[in-house]
């Protein structure tokens, strides 16, 4: 009596859940489609043609959003070259302050999961070549970047 009792259970159960799953696949949850309407208009903003130029911060934000692609991410290396490629000579044997910037820039690209070792090879030996003074602090950015990957 027990094992006919425990098939009922198990048939009744099936029955229950079958539409469940269905329901789930037919019908996906809208707060879902929210979510990647707004990655959407994310990347939408970031977007631009590359005739015009990327301030700073936009090209920050393309190296830290976690969903750009190696072609965002390669434009945006480019356009960093092209524009805000020469960095303030350095006060000595001291980098300027406005390092900084391009630290927190190089470890956000390095820290990218699009990013591979072609895209933080471009950014590193174009920097060097507009900043020859600058070689081992963008070095030690690099590292520290990759460092923070958990290479």
């Amino acid at each position: 009596m027990e094992a006919s009792t425990l098939i009922t259970i198990l048939i009744i159960l099936l029955v229950l859940l079958i539409p469940l799953l269905l329901s789930y696949l037919i019908y996906p949850d809208k707060k879902l489609s929210k979510k990647t309407k707004k990655v959407k208009k994310v990347e939408k903003k970031v977007e631009r043609e590359s005739s015009e130029a990327l301030s700073f911060e936009e090209i920050l934000k393309i190296f830290i959003h976690k969903k750009s692609t190696k072609k965002e991410l390669r434009d945006a290396i480019e356009q960093l070259i092209r524009h805000h490629g020469k960095i303030h000579a350095k006060l000595g044997d001291l980098p300027h302050p406005d390092f900084k910037r391009y630290k927190e820039l190089i470890m956000a690209l390095c820290t990218n999961p699009q990013a591979d070792k072609d895209i933080i090879i471009a950014i590193d030996q174009k920097l060097r070549v507009k900043n020859p003074k600058y070689g081992l602090n963008i070095d030690d950015a690099v590292n520290k970047g990759i460092a923070k990957r958990g290479f």
